[in-house]
């Protein structure tokens, strides 16, 4: 409590005013400066317990923010009373909440990329595996028009496969908002 600077300012102003009151209590007849003496105490001890009471529920919450930041499945917040403490409470509920949320949303969408990209892998290999075999073909084959069928042949599958490219590099540029799209009106020719 005492790292709180207000707090530290309240409790030397707080020990100020008891000081004079109590100095004044007791000029005036010592049963004023005990009444106010105990006056003091019991509103000191009651406002001590009270905001340790208050600083105990914002460790409690900082502990579990930190279990939060540190990817801790479960969150519990006691209810706090109403109050400044209750809608922290309800903030940081709301904020861990959009957070698993948008946790599950990532992990999704990197499932779904591992799928894309074993997908764009197989349609790659499959052309490249009918290359090599056709190129192997070639290296066995003299025949001159049978060559060049297998010539044609790879010459499409290397096309294929460089349509594929630049798919993919389209679409990358979309996904990442490089590709920015303009509308404009289209004369239908009526």
């Amino acid at each position: 409590m005492l790292r709180n600077s207000e707090f530290r300012l309240f409790a030397i102003v707080f020990a100020l005013i008891t000081a004079v009151a109590m100095m004044l209590g007791f000029a005036i007849n010592m049963a004023a400066g005990i009444l106010v003496s105990a006056a003091a105490a019991a509103f000191g001890t009651a406002f001590f317990t009270f905001t340790k009471a208050r600083y105990q529920s914002l460790a409690r919450i900082a502990d579990q923010i930190d279990q939060v930041l540190h990817n801790a499945d479960n969150l519990y917040i006691g209810e706090a009373d109403e109050g400044e403490l209750s809608i922290l409470h309800s903030e940081i509920t709301k904020m861990t909440l959009r957070i698993r949320e948008q946790n599950d949303a990532l992990k999704k969408e990197k499932e779904h990329l591992a799928d894309a990209l074993a997908d764009i892998a197989h349609q790659l290999r499959t052309p490249l595996t009918s290359v090599n075999l056709i190129l192997s073909l070639l290296a066995k084959n003299p025949d001159k028009n049978e060559r060049q069928a297998f010539l044609r042949e790879a010459e499409e599958l290397l096309l294929q496969m460089d349509w594929l490219l630049t798919s993919l590099l389209k679409l990358s540029r979309l996904d990442a908002g490089i590709v920015v799209f303009q509308s404009e009106p289209i004369d239908h020719g009526l």
